[in-house]
């Protein structure tokens, strides 16, 4: 597939460079100045690195003990790349925003993490690191598969490096453990024990919220295909009533071709909203509640339950505690699309981009990796055995890898884990374990249907969103949706299913 982005991205690159060449003139006499690429000279004239201070744009908040970690890589980094740290962290409720903001307006970051980054790659924005990764990323290429590097490429071009773990991207229900046996109940086994759970704590525990799920991505489609994982459900991105099924090769709509199992989940989730399960303000409210000690189920992106979640909890409600229940079973055999979740790019004005990769590699090799994913080792964490560690709970430091340095063959999974949370990480990581979907290494191009997209999204979270989250009866729902939505649902569909026959040679 060809991204018509690529003209786009001519003049973007074109912009870019005259505005560099207008800047060598102010920086020439400076011995950290950009050359003529607009790349800074790596050495002086004894070989030795000139010192670069690397501009990283980060989602969310600094973990606990963040100076102290930072402060220790780049000891570390003194005496090899000469490279200094200034880590942006930035809300993640503004993090989209301001990351456009910042690439639109050429602001010098060195590295950026993007979670979709198809179209700033279509609008020449992020630089092709194919030569690069060869140069200087021998780490980062070992430490990921072939099918992982390969499936998050670009018209043929890999312009930001995947990070991911998975082979599928994990999700859990996080269940108030103690309030469970307060109440009498045994672990939970079921999706219905999980809401005959949700239904006991309304009745004998009113004072806490008995459902407050992460936002419609875990609620929506992803649960829907898990009530028969064979049906192989899954949306199309994050475009509101476009999903596949059935690895076929072709988009349905839920419009024209609703699918039992979507309808089913709706009017499960609705009727969670009338019972008073799910919270009234669920459109709103994230899992970072259940960390406050505000609802009794959350939903997660992980198999157990993070070391920030648990130590937040602890924190929020004295003896309280927490566990985890997935819907997924080892014993099934499901698809897998190699796609990451989560990238790092280098953006076309970086002044470092070599430094930028180079860095990176850096942060591949495993003592880094452990350093930046787990902290200072004998105070944050103990090494317990291969593949495992086990965070020390009196200085405990919830890494950040997922937005820099995430690769499979390196992270390590909390032994303090159960058995079974161990279990599944280690299923998820294992290729073997999954076949191939047939959308394996397609990306889609946004650009020929840029508006209805904007359209679409905008009616999806007026519309769609309240559906998925319960709020609206379905088929009412549903019929505003179609009003207002219906015509760029088809026009996103035909463009999508027209460029996936094409990636498969069905055109």
């Amino acid at each position: 597939m060809r991204m018509k982005g690529r003209s786009r991205r001519g003049l973007a690159s074109m912009v870019v460079t005259l505005m560099l060449a207008g800047m060598l003139a102010a920086c020439s006499s400076n011995g950290n100045g950009p050359s003529a690429s607009g790349e800074s000279p790596q050495a002086d004239g004894n070989g030795k690195p000139n010192p670069v201070t690397l501009k990283i744009l980060f989602p969310g908040d600094p973990p606990a003990n963040w100076d102290e970690v930072k402060k220790e890589m780049e000891n570390r980094l003194a005496d090899s790349l000469n490279v200094k740290l200034n880590v942006v962290f930035i809300p993640w409720s503004d993090v989209q925003q301001k990351r456009q903001v910042a690439l639109s307006s050429a602001e010098d970051y060195d590295l950026i993490w993007d979670n979709n980054p198809v179209q700033n790659i279509a609008a020449g924005l992020y630089e092709p690191l194919d030569e690069r990764i060869e140069k200087f990323g021998p780490d980062i290429k070992a430490n990921r598969s072939t099918e992982l590097m390969e499936a998050n490429k670009v018209n043929g071009s890999l312009y930001a490096v995947p990070l991911e773990v998975n082979f599928i991207r994990p999700w859990t229900f996080v269940i108030r453990k103690d309030i469970r046996e307060k109440l009498g109940v045994q672990p939970i086994k079921s999706y219905q024990e999980l809401i005959d759970f949700m239904y006991l704590v309304k009745e004998k525990a009113p004072d806490i919220t008995p459902y407050i799920p992460n936002g419609t991505e875990h609620i929506g489609l992803r649960l829907a295909g898990m009530l028969d994982p064979k049906a192989n459900l899954a949306a199309v991105l994050n475009y509101p009533g476009l999903y596949t099924k059935g690895n076929d090769g072709k988009v349905y709509n839920i419009f024209d071709d609703m699918d039992p199992l979507i309808l089913q989940n709706f009017e499960q989730n609705h009727k969670l909203y009338q019972d008073g399960v799910l919270a009234k303000d669920a459109l709103t409210l994230k899992n970072t509640e259940f960390a406050k000690g505000k609802a009794a189920v959350s939903t997660f992106n992980d198999f157990g339950i993070n070391l920030s979640t648990r130590t937040a909890l602890e924190k929020s409600v004295p003896g309280a505690s927490a566990e985890a229940f997935s819907l997924y079973d080892p014993s099934l055999k499901l698809s897998s699309t190699y796609k990451a979740g989560n990238f790092i790019a280098v953006p076309v004005v970086s002044k470092n981009k070599d430094r930028a990769v180079q860095f990176l590699n850096w942060l591949n090799r495993k003592e880094n990796y452990d350093l930046l994913a787990y902290g200072i080792e004998g105070k944050n964490w103990e090494d317990a055995g291969e593949g495992l560690y086990k965070p020390i709970s009196e200085n405990p430091y919830a890494g950040v890898p997922f937005a820099w340095g995430w690769n499979p063959k390196l992270d390590r999974i909390d032994a303090s884990l159960p058995e079974e949370v161990i279990a599944l990480n280690k299923w998820q990581r294992d290729s073997s374990n999954f076949t191939k979907d047939i959308l394996a290494g397609f990306t889609f191009d946004p650009s020929p249907v840029a508006n209805e997209i904007a359209n679409l999204n905008n009616a999806g979270t007026e519309f769609y969103n309240p559906i998925v989250m319960g709020l609206a009866e379905p088929n009412e729902g549903l019929a505003v949706f179609k009003e207002k939505a219906y015509d760029n649902v088809k026009k996103v569909q035909a463009e999508y299913q027209k460029q996936l026959d094409e990636f498969l040679g069905r055109a």
